[in-house]
C-alpha cells in the first residue's frame, strides 16, 4: 500500500517526537508540510551539496562489476566537489553525476521507499536514478541520486535548492524487527556513508 498525502503528513507529525527511533519516519532538515501538500502520494526532496563524477581521463582496459567495492575505494577514479546552497552545478550532456538529497531520510521498520525522478525533469531528458529506486526500512542517510543527462544540451542545477526527485512510501505487509533493518549487516556498505561513494573505513 502506498501512503497518501494525509497519511504521510500524519505519520511525520506523529513521529517527530522520536526522529531517530527505529519505528519512526523522519527527515532532516525537517520537511515543510506545505510542500508535501502539493503531491497526492509522495514527498519532494531537494538536491544536496555534494557531487561526484568519474575523473576526466583516459581509462585503459575494463572494470569487472564484481570489483565494485574496490572501485568505490579507489580515490583515483572519483572527483568529489562540495558546493554552497545556490551554487550552479553543470550537468553536461551524456554525463553521469552522483548527487544526494539535501534531506537525511530515516525510514522505520514498517515502511520502504521508492525514489523517482519528477516528470518535468524526465521530459528534459534527465534521469534521477539508474536502476536503484528502492530505499530499505532502516535507512538513515541522504539518498544518493544517479543523475544522467540523456539530452543534447547541458543543464545548470542550483545546489541545495532544486527538487529533482520524489519519495513514495510503501507500507510493508509485516514490519521488520530492529535486527532486520538496513544497516545491521556488514554487507550494507552504504549504511554508514554520508557520501555518494562509500569511502573505506579507517582502521
Amino acid at each position: 500500500m502506498v501512503l497518501s498525502q494525509p497519511e504521510i503528513i500524519a505519520r511525520i507529525n506523529k513521529d517527530r517526537i522520536r526522529p531517530a527511533h527505529y519505528r519512526s519516519l523522519s527527515f532532516s532538515p525537517k520537511l515543510c508540510l506545505d510542500m508535501i501538500k502539493r503531491d497526492q502520494c509522495s514527498v519532494d526532496l531537494r538536491l544536496g551539496l555534494t557531487f561526484t563524477v568519474f575523473k576526466k581521463k583516459d581509462y585503459v582496459g575494463t572494470f569487472r562489476m564484481k570489483m565494485t567495492k574496490q572501485m568505490f575505494e579507489d580515490a583515483d577514479l572519483w572527483d568529489e566537489q562540495e558546493y554552497k546552497e545556490g551554487d550552479v552545478v553543470t550537468l553536461h550532456k551524456g554525463e553521469l553525476v552522483l548527487a544526494q538529497t539535501r534531506e537525511t531520510v530515516h525510514l522505520p521498520n514498517d515502511l520502504m521507499g521508492l525514489v523517482e525522478g519528477r516528470s518535468s525533469w524526465a521530459r528534459m531528458g534527465v534521469g534521477i536514478h539508474v536502476t536503484a529506486p528502492k530505499i530499505d526500512p532502516g535507512w538513515n542517510r541522504p539518498i544518493t541520486l544517479e543523475l544522467t543527462n540523456h539530452s543534447q544540451v547541458n543543464y545548470e542545477l542550483e545546489a541545495g535548492l532544486e527538487r529533482p526527485c520524489q519519495l513514495m512510501l510503501l507500507k510493508l505487509s509485516n514490519p521488520l524487527t530492529e535486527a532486520q533493518l538496513y544497516g545491521t549487516s556488514p554487507e550494507h556498505i552504504f549504511a554508514q556513508s554520508d557520501k555518494p561513494i562509500p569511502t573505506k573505513k579507517k582502521q
